[in-house]
């Protein structure tokens, strides 16, 4: 559930790659978008569907410590 007041991290997202930005903004300032996720899943379900862009996530959604999350794996054939 989204809170009013509540902080957001803009991520972006590259080849499957997500890192944030460094920028954070209000709820007020994003309301509308269709890049607002609620979790890491959920932003990896629109990574995929709406490929590479900004995203934006709850501030405490983002993993402690974490730099850069992998969103996709490549996969490779068992020949």
């Amino acid at each position: 559930m989204l809170r009013a007041g509540e902080q957001f991290d803009e991520i972006r997202v590259y080849e499957g790659i997500a890192e944030r930005t460094g920028t954070t903004v209000d709820r007020a300032t994003i309301r509308g978008s269709s890049n607002l996720c609620r979790s890491v899943s959920e932003l990896g379900r629109l990574a995929r569907r709406l490929g590479d862009g900004y995203f934006y996530l709850p501030v405490s959604m983002w993993p402690e410590g974490v730099t850069q999350l992998r969103l996709s794996e490549t996969w490779t054939t068992m020949s």
